[in-house]
Formats: C-alpha cells, sequence, structure tokens
C-alpha cells in the first residue's frame, strides 16, 4: 500500500494536476495519532487528576493544552476484554474476548472479523505500528500484524503469565526478558517509528507493560518518586511521554498529531484511584474510571476538564471521524467524541453499562451510577437478589449521585424511587440485549 502511496504521489508531481494537489492536501491535513495505554494506571495516578506524590509534567502538561476527562471508562475491569473494546469501538462481549482473560496457554483471540483501530487507518493509508503489550491473542495465529499493525515490537500477553517473551514481528527475541528496560526500549522504538515516518500518516500504538504486577523500573528512574517502586514505574512512564511528545516535535508533527492516553482499567494491589472505591477486578469505580488526557494543536479543542461520560469504545469512532474513515462493523457501541472536544459540552451517550465478564452489572447516566454486583471474598455478591431472602422486604438497590459519588459509600435509593426503576429497566434492557452473545454462562451470584 504505501508503495502504491509513493507511485500515487510521484505521479502527481510529474502531472500537476488538481485532483492530485487537492488528494496531497487531504492527506497532510489528516493527523498522526498517538495512542498511549498503560496496563493498571489509576485513575488518581496522574497530576492532572490529583496525583502528588507521583510527578508526571509530561502528561500534565498535554493535559493543560489539551482536554483531560474526569468521567472516563473502561469497558472492562480486567485487561482482555477492555483492550477488545477500546481496538474495536464494541463493547466486548461483541467480540468473544468478555469472559476473563487471554492466559498463556489459551489458543483463541480477537476474531479477524472483528475491525481494530490499526486496520480502519489502514484504509485511510496510515502506518501503523504495535509497541508493547497485545493481549488479544496468542502467537502466531492472533499476532498483532493479523489485525492491521504493520510492525510489532513487544510482548504478547501479561508480565505475570509463563511464556513471557519480546518478540519483533512474529520472531522472539528475547526470553526471559529483562522487565527493568522495558518501558525505555518501548520508548526507543516508539523514537525510531516516529522518525522513520513522519513524512506520512502513521498510528503509532504503544501499550506499556507497566504498572501491571510484577514492578519493574530502570536504574535511571528507581528510588524517585514519593510513591515506592509504582511510583518510579508511573514516572518513568511519564518521561517516556515526554519523549515520544519531544520526537513529534523534533519532527514537525506534534501540532498535527492526536495525542490519547489512557488505562485499561483501574489499579490493582497498588495505585491511585482518586478518591473512588475498589480497583482493578471490582465492580466499583476505581476498577472502570481511568485517566484519558488528549491533545491535539490543531484539533480546535475546548481545553480544559470535560466531565461528560465516555468510554474506551468511544477511542475508534473518534478516530474514524478525526481521519474521515467510516468504520465497517455493522454495530459500534462507541460514539464520537469529537464534537464534545472541540465544544466542551455534554457527551454521545445517555447510558454507559458495567460489565464484570459477560455480565451487565451496572448502568451509568451523567449525573447516576446503577450497581448491583460486588466481589465479597470468593462470590460475585449480587445486591439485587436481596430481595429474594425470607424477611427481606425490599431489594438492595445501589444508587450513587456521580458527580458526588466520591467513594460510593452511601446509597441514595431510597430518595430516588423513580431514578431506580428508570436504571432497572435500562439493566434489564442491556441484559436482554447482550445475553444472546455470552460464550460462558451467567456468572454465579450469591445468594442463589
Amino acid at each position: 500500500m504505501l508503495k502504491a502511496r509513493y507511485i500515487q504521489l510521484l505521479l502527481c508531481a510529474m502531472l500537476s494536476t488538481s485532483a492530485c494537489a487537492a488528494d496531497t492536501e487531504e492527506n497532510t491535513a489528516r493527523p498522526n495519532i498517538v495512542i498511549i495505554l498503560a496496563d493498571d494506571m489509576g485513575y488518581g495516578d496522574i497530576g492532572a487528576n490529583g496525583a502528588t506524590k507521583i510527578k508526571t509534567p509530561h502528561i500534565d502538561a498535554i493535559a493543560g493544552r489539551g482536554v483531560n476527562f474526569t468521567q472516563f471508562y473502561a469497558s472492562a475491569n480486567i485487561c482482555t476484554p477492555s483492550r477488545a473494546g477500546l481496538m474495536t469501538g464494541r463493547y466486548p462481549i461483541r467480540t468473544t474476548l468478555g469472559y476473563n482473560v487471554v492466559t498463556a496457554m489459551d489458543t483463541h483471540g480477537l476474531p479477524a472479523s472483528e475491525e481494530t483501530i490499526a486496520e480502519l487507518a489502514k484504509r485511510a493509508d496510515y502506518r501503523t505500528m504495535l509497541i508493547g503489550k497485545w493481549h488479544l491473542g496468542g502467537f502466531p495465529d492472533h499476532a498483532p500484524m493479523k489485525h492491521g499493525f504493520d510492525s510489532f515490537y513487544g510482548v504478547p500477553h501479561s508480565n505475570d503469565m509463563p511464556n513471557f517473551a519480546l518478540y519483533r514481528g512474529a520472531e522472539k527475541f528475547e526470553e526471559p526478558v529483562e522487565q527493568s528496560t522495558l518501558t525505555h526500549r518501548y520508548t526507543d522504538e516508539a523514537v525510531r517509528f516516529i522518525e522513520e515516518n513522519h513524512e506520512q500518516n502513521f498510528l503509532l500504538f504503544v501499550s506499556h507493560t507497566m504498572p501491571h504486577i510484577p514492578l519493574y523500573a530502570s536504574e535511571e528512574y528507581h528510588g524517585r518518586s514519593d510513591a515506592g517502586l509504582y511510583g518510579d514505574v508511573i514516572e518513568e512512564l511519564d518521561a517516556s511521554v515526554g519523549r515520544i511528545a519531544a520526537s513529534l516535535k523534533e519532527k514537525g508533527v506534534y501540532d498535527n498529531t492526536i495525542i490519547l492516553i489512557t488505562s485499561d482499567n483501574g489499579p490493582f494491589f497498588e495505585g491511585g484511584v482518586g478518591g473512588l472505591k475498589g480497583g482493578k477486578g471490582s465492580g466499583w469505580e476505581g476498577a472502570y474510571r481511568v485517566p484519558l488526557v488528549v491533545g491535539w494543536p490543531n484539533g480546535d479543542f475546548a481545553i480544559g476538564d470535560n466531565e461528560a461520560i465516555a468510554m474506551n469504545i468511544d477511542i475508534l469512532p473518534t478516530l474514524a471521524e478525526v481521519i474521515d474513515e467510516a468504520p465497517s462493523a455493522e454495530i459500534v457501541d462507541g460514539r464520537s467524541l469529537l464534537a464534545t472536544l472541540r465544544s466542551g459540552d455534554a457527551g454521545p451517550h445517555e447510558y454507559l453499562y458495567y460489565f464484570n465478564n459477560e455480565d451487565v452489572i451496572g448502568v451509568r447516566t451523567q449525573q447516576w451510577k446503577f450497581l448491583t454486583h460486588a466481589y465479597y471474598r470468593r462470590s460475585l455478591g449480587a445486591f439485587e437478589k436481596f430481595d429474594q431472602l425470607d424477611g427481606f422486604q425490599s431489594s438492595y438497590d445501589l444508587l450513587f449521585e456521580a458527580g458526588q459519588a466520591g467513594g460510593e459509600e452511601y446509597s441514595l435509593a431510597d430518595r430516588h424511587p423513580a431514578v431506580v426503576q428508570e436504571m432497572k429497566t435500562e439493566l434489564s434492557a442491556a441484559r436482554a440485549r447482550f445475553d444472546p452473545l455470552r460464550t460462558n454462562p451467567p456468572d454465579r451470584t450469591f445468594p442463589e
């Protein structure tokens, strides 16, 4: 495709036709795309969202000159489903990857029928590269090159799994992996990609291995932060953002590059949730709400914090509108955020859904959050089942005013019965819509 593009541009230069001039102008007007995805980084781990023990000046600088979403969500509370949602713009249950994570021994992965962000960009003649963690299927059958990425440098899955190895393309070249240098090496590859491709449109997806446990920081950053090794890891990720931004500026393409920085879900054993409740794998807000910082100097954005509810399924349709390339999927659950980015107004969603595996366990509107399940010991406790117990006359509904949810300490369900009923109706409709797509039976809940 790229060779054909060069031939096209050469012919245009020889013929000097108006059609070629218009085509060249359109190509240069399209922005480059850089997506930076952290693994298990919390909503409160960046300065733009209140972090004080961890310093993130480079991420904060992009937020200060761009848009910082304060009500942004991962489409799942664990890695693989969330990444499937981001890559496809669809709730993970539609991709067959909505249940649990892909392990090192699994043979399934993202179906070839699912269009990814990379495949969308390829149709617009973008050069594409994925650096870092994939976790959407094993190699070689489900490698990133099967899903629209021209090149790959990284690892197939999480760093706590067996057979953790570093690949260039489909070739394994390091096992065991020296993880303390991974962030630095990922960044070197990103800078190299920018240097080699800055004269054409490109999509660069940097998917960091950290701060997923086990944690590793380079010698340069080890001991630097006031938040232990976890903080060191985040500060090194921030430095990586700074190096990537500097490379874009050096090559003169920063102003026309849209940069998106987010996380695949909330933090696990460590990490900041900004006063929210819970973390990775739970049903609480800290599992799903993650940072989203978007910068694009040429994008004419309404700079500052944006409180619109949004989700990582919105990234694909947003970029589709940015590059003027319609998604091919019949159903895209995400919505473009471009108008919201430029106006600062309310987002495109009336409802967003919280999934735990393939179960819809909650509903979010701009004002409210309705929750039906949360973990308790080994079980997934179902609040809605308490009305079946003898002597328990009403269901135990949890309704939080999202703008004041804080740690989700107190439910307002008994104050707003009409809202509870609206949310229950929407929850039932969502379950009826998504349940036929299951790959596994419903999770067992207690009390039965």
